[in-house]
């Protein structure tokens, strides 16, 4: 990296660049030196004049280097320390103009020149840089003394950078003078390293070194025990290899964890669905733990997942009343923040011909979750309240959608019955 006489000393090492080539043969333009001037003091009284002839070098552009600051690293840990210096990755845009008596063509020799100069030079090494630094690090510029361009690991390049013709109108518009013959040229990357104090890592005071055998889990089935849907209080059984882990073993679904029970084996894993999972449709796996080690301070790890299987979780009603002019369906597992719920009646008997035999509302999305007012009376979130007046007299059944997965009604003989409310 770099400190922040980078961009000078790029400068002065193309100006050293194309002033070594003012000396090559044949026929040298005699007089003529290499300049960092701005293009309108070419033509100044306190500049180069129309009789002399020379070469000019400007730094009119500098942009990001965007393939640097994508692969940057974040330099600050969670608590806002430093915890590694910060870089800017920059690319600078060289005008190189000639100039001197048009009649001898001058500005056109020079040019071919500086062209061929930076085709034989496209890379600025430490020797070059060291050579530049060398002849102008004195005087006004003794400062480059102090630049380290040298020592940055990254290279930088130079490469000509084609304009159009309006591009370069633009350009010489902004720089508010008459045009000259020139190139433009672009010199990527330099990095620029804040010299800031970083907060490192202590010292390993003790190293321990565990080898173990490393199976990986490979979940192949997900069996309800019988058959019916995964609803809350089920029994899964998950059939596979290398199931069981070494250490801690986890069954992570709907972002809540289940322990295996005590009768679990590696090729399978026996675990009761929680009715703190949420209904829908999850990634069900198998996770191998590495726990807290409350001595060392060491934090858990998963040291191995196995594949995901698709398993979708069932709402399951457990009673349906009628307080107060609702319809209140009581459903588990509880609706999770956001979930959105749908609540079906279908007519099983009474009704006229013209009521409707199927009646839907749906709920807005969940809110969060919070504890009741009043323990004694808690109305919890499984809670879906309908209004009684949606449905005309009759008996119906009652089913409940959850974010897609809906509820499976018993049936009597052939027919589902329950549940079902009726209302008078």
């Amino acid at each position: 990296m770099s400190n922040v006489l980078a961009i000078a000393a790029v400068t002065t090492t193309i100006r050293h660049v194309l002033h070594e080539s003012l000396s090559w043969l044949p026929d040298p333009v005699g007089g003529s030196d290499v300049t960092t001037l701005r293009p309108a003091q070419l033509a100044a009284d306190d500049g180069p004049g129309t009789d002399s002839a020379g070469l000019n070098v400007y730094l009119y552009q500098v942009t990001p280097n965007h393939a640097w600051n994508l692969s940057d690293l974040p330099t600050r840990s969670s608590g806002g320390t430093l915890t590694r210096r910060p870089v800017a990755a920059i690319d600078l845009h060289y005008l190189v103009t000639a100039y001197g008596d048009e009649s001898a063509l001058e500005p056109q020799r020079l040019l071919a020149r500086s062209a061929l100069a930076l085709s034989v030079t496209p890379v600025l090494t430490k020797d070059v840089i060291e050579h530049a630094i060398d002849k102008y690090g004195s005087g006004s510029t003794a400062f480059l003394d102090h630049a380290d361009l040298a020592d940055q690991a990254e290279l930088v390049k130079v490469s000509p950078t084609p304009l159009t013709l309006e591009e370069i109108s633009k350009l010489w518009g902004v720089l508010g003078a008459s045009y000259l013959l020139s190139q433009t040229y672009t010199a990527t990357v330099v990095l620029l390293e804040a010299d800031v104090p970083v907060r490192s890592a202590l010292p390993v005071r003790l190293r321990d070194l565990d080898v173990r055998t490393f199976t990986q889990a490979r979940l192949e089935q997900v069996v309800v025990d019988g058959s019916g849907p995964a609803v809350a209080g089920s029994t899964l059984r998950l059939l596979g290899a290398g199931l069981l882990g070494a250490r801690t073993t986890v069954v992570t679904i709907g972002g809540r964890r289940l322990a295996p029970q005590a009768t679990s084996t590696g090729n399978e894993l026996v675990v009761a669905l929680s009715d703190r999972v949420p209904a829908g449709a999850h990634r069900l796996q198998v996770a191998h733990l590495q726990p807290e080690d409350p001595v060392s301070g060491e934090p858990e790890r998963v040291t191995g997942r196995s594949n995901g299987v698709a398993l979708t979780v069932v709402p399951r009603i457990t009673n349906v009343t009628r307080p107060a002019g609702l319809v209140r369906v009581r459903v588990v597992p509880a609706l999770h923040e956001g979930q959105r719920a749908t609540v079906t009646f279908g007519r099983l008997t009474g009704g006229l011909p013209d009521d409707p035999g199927v009646v839907t509302v749906t709920f807005p999305p969940a809110p969060v979750l919070v504890e009741p007012a009043d323990p004694a009376d808690p109305v919890p979130p499984s809670t879906l309240d309908v209004v009684e007046s949606a449905l005309t007299a009759g008996t119906w059944l009652v089913r409940v959608s959850i974010d897609g997965a809906e509820s499976i009604p018993s049936a009597t003989g052939d027919e589902y019955d329950t549940p079902a409310v009726t209302v008078p």
